[in-house]
């Protein structure tokens, strides 16, 4: 079951998708810029531009979805804080309910496709994380009934070229990489990697509200299943002159470093995310750590004792898998200088558990052959 919904949990629409509201130009510059302070984590600021928004819409889904995305982004992850996650499905649940009765207006099906779509992913979303599959399950059902509707809005509305994106790439790469749902997704539309990836660069180009959720998406993409690492950096580069004080968006800007091999700016970005108090980034600077005395400084002594340190960590299902089973390979890696085929093989079977990335995943299974 949580298979069946794996693939509709990319088109989870983040932050910065509010669809229409394009008509209302003081709102739309509002949220443009009580996003980029929420992205930011200038919370405080954020929540003084939102609050005019929702004096003048009270009773519009978009209320409730700036607040849900306030406290998304001010707990994160949201699904291992209890008492904010409640609040959080809370908000979603009169996004979705707002939406319905907006959706009763034929002028207004875009907008109202739009937050019913980002609602219901989002909560299947989080129901995934809390391993409730079956009301993720659900939920996400409801997202791809919207989402179906979304795909035809693109000419109206370049917002839907980030959804529409997200779906075309990933209802290929998902079951390439978890062959097991292929049977499943004879369900689904088809979809086109390569036209996914050029409506996320549209996206980037042209949408209002997504343009930083659709750079976010499409460096993931770069880093993980593509390996194009230059581009990868261009849009981590954007993130991160952007919203500097996103951690999510530093950690992944260290990682776009490390993958072009500019070590000098990535030492200081590693030293800010291990400063933190949070897991997250601690696992995240010591894997880089690791990667960086490993690969570029030739010194395995101190990659083992970094990699070892990420093990000794618990890995988030949404942030730091991958970054688990890197730590793995690079064990095994050291493992077969040294001699020690059968540990690498071990570390390599381990590293198969967490692994998504394509070049991890290639590089274990080559070895195991």
């Amino acid at each position: 079951m949580k298979q069946l919904f794996g693939i509709l949990l990319f088109l989870c629409f983040s932050a910065s998708s509010f669809a229409q509201l394009l008509n209302d130009s003081d709102s739309k510059q509002l949220i443009i810029k009580g996003l980029d302070k929420l992205y930011n984590y200038e919370f405080k600021e954020a929540d003084t531009y939102f609050q005019n928004v929702k004096i003048k819409y009270p009773k519009h889904p978009v209320t409730p979805l700036l607040s849900a995305l306030q406290v998304q982004w001010q707990n994160l992850p949201v699904e291992q804080n209890p008492k904010a996650l409640a609040q959080y499905l809370s908000l979603l649940e009169k996004c979705i309910l707002s939406a319905e009765t907006l959706l009763q207006d034929p002028s207004k099906k875009a907008e109202a496709v739009f937050f019913l779509t980002a609602s219901h992913g989002y909560v299947a979303l989080v129901l995934n994380y809390k391993k409730e599959q079956v009301k993720a399950a659900n939920e996400a059902r409801k997202a791809y009934g919207y989402l179906k509707d979304g795909k035809l809005l693109t000419e109206k509305n370049p917002e839907f070229l980030f959804t529409s994106g997200l779906y075309n790439f990933y209802r290929i790469q998902y079951p390439e990489t978890h062959p097991i749902v292929k049977p499943i997704m004879l369900f689904f539309e088809n979809g086109n990697k390569k036209l996914g990836i050029q409506q996320l660069e549209q996206a980037v180009q042209k949408s209002v509200f997504s343009r930083s959720e659709a750079a976010f998406y499409l460096m993931g993409v770069c880093l993980k299943y593509e390996s194009n690492y230059p581009k990868a950096l261009v849009y981590s580069n954007w993130l991160h002159e952007r919203y500097p004080n996103n951690l999510i968006y530093t950690m992944r800007h260290a990682e776009s470093l490390i993958s072009n091999g500019k070590i000098d700016d990535a030492l200081p970005i590693i030293q800010q995310l291990k400063r933190t108090n949070d897991k997250v980034y601690l696992l995240a600077g010591n894997l880089f750590e690791g990667l960086v005395n490993e690969k570029f400084k030739k010194n395995d002594k101190t990659a083992i004792e970094q990699y070892v340190n990420v093990l000794k960590m618990q890995p988030n299902d949404r942030y730091t898998n991958d970054y688990f089973a890197m730590a793995y390979a690079g064990l095994a890696r050291i493992a077969i200088r040294s001699g020690n085929k059968k540990r690498a093989e071990e570390l390599y079977r381990r590293c198969l558990e967490y692994a998504e990335y394509k070049s991890t995943v290639n590089e274990a299974n080559n070895f195991l052959k």
